[in-house]
């Protein structure tokens, strides 16, 4: 882990975007304990040493897969010994019965792969079939956590699905707005240092339009405007962000009571 601008940050050979969520505030001058909740990209391109890292000396016990079928298939979760892989996708035809297809302007499809339009996309997240993956995956979450079983969640680059559930988690545990954001924020230290990758990879879905390609590398960076479009969309359709915690995602008083006892520390002074 590096110590300097953020020692959350867990720096691995092969897969990008990893980070602890412990230390992050939360109500009651509390933090996050640490070593529980993880999160980052696909960690397809683990090395022997991420194996170490990850499943040894951090001791993860549950992979939690939020990619779409398709996606993990093309880049499969290598297998672990006593470490559980579950796949809980947010959109998969076959499993969800919902998969997002909406590019946005100017590009195009890729197989089944789009460029979205991150406003767009961020508010198709309250849709209700989602949101019961997000109940299953918050649930399969806080019961291995609260047991103390330390949990590594991601999509592909670990910053749109993977941020909406430690948003979710983070709220469970009494974390302020702003708390929640600097986390999703964190995910830009990954997103600047591979942008030209990023771009190539959007330069595909542009056609070949350059300036496009640029756009759309930078219009998917961590940006509060996509965790504000969540939030809207909830609100629109649940009423708040606590009464979708509370309704659909199941989590009740006593069991946010019970995960901030057993996943959060009382903050050291500072």
């Amino acid at each position: 882990m590096t110590e300097g601008r953020d020692r959350r940050v867990i720096e691995l050979e092969g897969v990008e975007n990893v980070r602890d969520l412990g230390g992050i505030p939360v109500s009651g001058d509390r933090e996050v304990a640490r070593g529980l909740l993880l999160r980052g990209a696909a960690p397809a391109g683990m090395t022997a040493a991420d194996r170490q890292l990850l499943f040894g000396d951090l001791g993860v016990r549950c992979v939690i897969d939020l990619r779409c079928g398709w996606e993990r298939q093309a880049h499969p979760t290598p297998a672990h010994p006593g470490v559980d892989d579950l796949h809980i996708p947010f959109y998969d035809r076959d499993i969800v019965g919902i998969e997002y297809t909406e590019p946005a302007a100017g590009t195009r499809v890729v197989g089944r792969d789009v460029a979205c339009d991150p406003d767009h996309f961020y508010r198709s997240l309250a849709n209700p079939l989602t949101v019961g993956q997000m109940a299953r995956c918050l649930d399969e979450v806080l019961a291995r956590v609260t047991r103390g079983v330390p949990v590594y969640q991601h999509c592909s680059s670990g910053k749109d699905r993977t941020g909406i559930m430690a948003l979710l988690v983070l709220a469970v545990l009494g974390a302020e707005p702003a708390a929640i954001l600097d986390d999703y924020l964190l995910t830009n230290v990954s997103r600047d240092r591979n942008y030209q990758q990023a771009f190539e990879r959007f330069l595909v879905f542009a056609q070949g339009d350059e300036e496009r390609a640029h756009e759309l590398t930078r219009a998917h960076r961590a940006r509060p405007e996509n965790l504000d479009a969540f939030h809207e969309a909830v609100c629109e359709r649940y009423g708040s962000m606590t009464a979708l915690l509370e309704g659909p995602l199941g989590v009740t008083a006593e069991r946010r009571a019970q995960a901030r006892a057993a996943c959060t520390v009382e903050a050291p002074a500072r």
